[in-house]
């Protein structure tokens, strides 16, 4: 039952997720875990996020400076393929809970893995699909914040979804001070300069990531976290051309623009960037 599954989170008497039976364990991050469960009548496969109490306090910071909605009711906002689906939500006691749809594959972090062979043939749906995602989190006015592999989850069927909102904010135009939110890699300049944070985050975490899946390399490779910070801020990445000659050039230099340091002069909007990247759908890379 989902009540000793549960017990981990709550140092009193556990309180069940009613109407669900827990099939067993999924993923247990550092934040959350993540079980597998039946819909007792309708007999429906789910996924359950359980927050951790160590979390809370993060998820508490996060409400009280820069949002008034809980992950839950952001994610629930979505209704597209690219975007993973809420079901419902809620709180355990004090832990908020998630129920999302389940679905068989693995994130790109694993398909990047190795050589990088499982991607073959996929690269250019991969990176359309996380613009899809993105164009439609954007137009609901909301902002991602951790647009990286871990959170781009590849099904067995070739379909990308957007996962894991603990980050999401409205769009909003002030500084996001004392938080860089979001995996190293992917933080836009001005995340890390704690200047005005908007949209234009995302669209510089999903350059790097197209970049990456492109090309098999971060734009800016760095053995050392101080050093990556350093290259986001100050160095230009080697141009993807260069990189990966085989992707069509304008896929290349969209990819480029994105990753643009001034928000100002980066890619406009995931929108302008589908026409792009539909036009070269049927590349197999």
């Amino acid at each position: 039952m989902l009540d000793k599954l549960f017990q981990k989170f709550r140092k009193d008497k556990p309180t069940a997720l009613p109407g669900y039976t827990a099939l067993g364990v999924i993923h247990q991050g550092s934040m959350s875990t993540i079980f597998k469960a039946r819909h007792q009548d309708t007999g429906r496969i789910v996924a359950v996020k359980v927050h951790k109490p160590e979390a809370r306090r993060n998820v508490e910071r996060l409400e009280a400076h820069f949002r008034d909605f809980t992950e839950g009711e952001i994610t629930a906002a979505f209704d597209h393929p690219n975007v993973v689906k809420c079901l419902e939500h809620g709180n355990l006691g004090p832990t908020p809970y998630l129920v999302l749809e389940y679905v068989e594959g693995m994130t790109l972090v694993g398909l990047l893995g190795g050589d990088g062979k499982r991607l073959d043939g996929k690269r250019m749906a991969v990176i359309r699909h996380a613009a899809e995602a993105l164009s439609h989190v954007h137009k609901k006015r909301f902002v991602h914040h951790d647009v990286c592999p871990k959170n781009l989850f590849v099904t067995n069927e070739d379909v990308v979804k957007l996962i894991d909102f603990g980050l999401a904010c409205p769009l909003l135009d002030r500084p996001m001070r004392g938080m860089r939110m979001g995996t190293t890699e992917i933080l836009a300049p001005e995340v890390l300069r704690r200047e005005p944070c908007t949209y234009k985050v995302d669209v510089f975490a999903w350059g790097v990531v197209a970049y990456q899946v492109l090309s098999g390399h971060w734009p800016f490779e760095s053995p050392d976290h101080h050093q990556t910070l350093n290259k986001i801020l100050n160095v230009h990445p080697i141009a993807l051309v260069r990189r990966a000659p085989e992707v069509p050039e304008e896929v290349s230099n969209l990819v480029m623009r994105a990753l643009h340091k001034d928000p100002s002069e980066r890619l406009a909007n995931m929108t302008s960037a589908l026409s792009v990247l539909r036009r070269h759908g049927d590349v197999a890379l």
